[in-house]
């Protein structure tokens, strides 16, 4: 989509809405480099496209022209529609003041499922197309030999083991494109912790020289034989939440970012455009989506050490391990049975190798008392570091074997009621305890709304259960604990969902922001486009998008936007309390 849609733009539009004009098509031919190498302009007698802001293929299309020069598409091996041709699709809608057509950028495919046809008889010619994801997925190209792939997390001196340097998820992107895919023509923005990032986060400088891991690799990342390239980059990608990679409609730049915020994007299409060229519309509360649980299993966690010989003392967790020599190492995890309930900012000290402080991974924060829970084990990470030439070592909380937290929202009322365990013990309906006991889980966070719809007590237990996948990547239970929160948020909030059919709107793109009026509201408000639909036959755009809530326009003019998102790693918006979004939509309910 052009970064600024003209008047010229809105006048052609509005010219192809109230008499619609043939449309044209041109296809311009590729060869390997991506250099043009011929032009097929058709008159378009149907088909459609699509744009979808989710999918990790962007951008599909298929077309049914008709060619002015048909001896150029014969399926042969040297006409222009074969298998090792690309093609770039730009739709031309017609400017009756000039009598000229302007042509529209619909992006760069290639050929899905070899199936570009060519009828002699009518002269028409079928073209089904993907965006270059393709050429990741392992369809058109992207799957590898058989070799396994390794990206260590840091690289080490092998006579002493101290860490010489950390591997940066970027590079690494970087690296997969240009090595195995041949991809140079790319803008590959920093993956990391929000706190490290510039437009969240007005000390970020400070916070990466204080924390040279904020972008790394957090563990070696090993991939199998026959495996895709793009499985490599959704997996680097999807080591932090709200990411998107995807190839440019402008000039095929592949781009990895996150995803728009869109609290300082200006609006594209005002409400007024959009009534003149609107065709119907439809309205929908999806509440099938509202989930007031959310339940997050992370990563199995790997010890390379394990002792059951641990005491507490001076709030100092003292444990012999057999096998562990020569000091702290970087890297290592170490699981131990704990003895006793810990105070605040406790230490822990592996076989007389001195005392270090045990720290919540999220936030680098002392652990909080009671956090430890007797006889049950729990693993640390050792982190060692050099600053003023001297080590620094800390010991990181993963949590228990597996990494595991829930967010619950509730009212905060008691409820009366008490449930009896297997074991005979008795707790309060929606309590934390009752939570901790029959879910199996000590990471228990509870959001308090007292006036939300959604609450347990209100609706009852409504879980989300998050595994395998990108949860896999969460190496802690702070960090499960965030992204549970981020989760619930979402899932818990009202979500109101339009779409509206159009006339052809060729210059649309995903996450955009509209202003737009329901016809059951006398209103405005803003919306964000999350996908597009292009029917060629029918000269109509469907678009789908989703509320857009003032919420965020407030908290930046309060110049609070970033130092909120700024405090979470696996959760985007973890500061905007269900109370916050209770008060705006109490306002205006759906």
């Amino acid at each position: 989509m052009a970064d600024i849609i003209t008047q010229e733009d809105l006048l052609i539009v509005l010219q192809q809405s109230a008499a619609p004009q043939t449309m044209k098509l041109k296809i311009e031919v590729l060869d390997t480099k991506q250099k043009i190498i011929g032009n097929i302009e058709c008159g378009l007698t149907g088909g459609s496209m699509s744009i979808s802001g989710e999918s990790d293929i962007k951008r599909t299309a298929n077309f049914t022209v008709q060619p002015t020069l048909a001896e150029h598409i014969k399926l042969t091996e040297t006409s222009l529609l074969w298998l090792n041709k690309d093609i770039r699709i730009s739709i031309g809608l017609l400017n009756r003041r000039t009598r000229q057509y302007k042509f529209y950028p619909l992006g760069y495919y290639v050929y899905a499922d070899t199936s570009g046809t060519y009828d002699a008889v009518t002269n028409s010619m079928a073209v089904n197309c993907s965006d270059f994801m393709k050429k990741l997925d392992g369809t058109k190209n992207g799957q590898l030999g058989a070799l396994t792939i390794s990206y260590p997390a840091y690289k080490e001196n092998e006579e002493t083991g101290e860490v010489i340097e950390y591997n940066i998820i970027r590079n690494a992107v970087i690296e997969t494109l240009e090595k195995l895919a041949g991809i140079t023509n790319h803008r590959i923005d920093d993956i990391g912790e929000y706190k490290g990032i510039p437009e969240y986060n007005e000390e970020w400088q400070q916070y990466r020289e204080e924390n040279e891991t904020w972008n790394a690799i957090p563990s070696d990342q090993d991939f199998s034989a026959g495996c895709s390239i793009l499985s490599i980059l959704t997996t680097f990608r999807d080591l932090y939440p709200n990411y998107e990679m995807f190839f440019d409609m402008e000039n095929n730049t592949f781009v990895c970012q996150l995803k728009p915020m869109c609290y300082e994007d200006d609006i594209c299409l005002d409400n007024d455009f959009l009534q003149k060229v609107l065709i119907s519309e439809n309205t929908t509360v999806d509440m099938a989506k509202v989930r007031n649980i959310c339940e997050i299993w992370g990563r199995v966690i790997d010890a390379d050490f394990y002792s059951e010989e641990c005491t507490y003392e001076n709030n100092t967790y003292s444990s012999t391990i057999v096998g562990y020599e020569e000091g702290y190492y970087n890297g290592d995890v170490i699981a131990i049975k704990i003895p006793s309930l810990n105070q605040a900012a406790p230490c822990l000290n592996i076989n007389g190798f001195g005392a270090i402080p045990i720290l919540n991974e999220a936030n680098e924060e002392p652990a909080k008392p009671d956090t430890l829970k007797p006889n049950q084990v729990y693993a640390f990470k050792i982190k060692k570091s050099r600053v003023d030439k001297q080590d620094v070592v800390k010991a990181y909380l993963l949590g228990q074997w597996q990494v595991h937290a829930i967010n619950v929202l509730a009212s905060g009322k008691k409820s009366g009621q008490f449930v009896t365990s297997p074991d005979g013990e008795k707790y309060e309906l929606y309590s934390k305890e009752y939570f901790q006991k029959f879910y199996h889980c000590e990471r228990v966070d509870m959001v308090i709304v007292n006036d939300s719809p959604f609450t347990v007590e209100k609706l009852g237990e409504i879980p989300d259960i998050k595994t395998g996948g990108e949860y896999d990547n969460i190496t802690s239970d702070d960090l499960a604990a965030d992204r549970a929160k981020w989760e619930n948020w979402k899932n818990c909030r009202l979500t109101d969902n339009i779409t509206i059919t159009t006339a052809l709107l060729p210059f649309l793109d995903v996450n955009k922001k509209v202003s737009y009026k329901r016809s059951d509201s006398d209103r405005e408000h803003q919306y964000i486009i999350s996908s597009v639909s292009h029917d060629f036959s029918s000269y109509t755009t469907t678009i789908t998008m989703y509320r857009f809530y003032p919420l965020y326009e407030m908290l930046l003019k309060e110049k609070g936007t970033h130092k909120v998102l700024s405090g979470y790693k696996h959760g985007v918006l973890g500061k905007y309390t269900h109370e916050q979004l209770t008060t705006i939509m109490r306002g205006d309910k759906l």
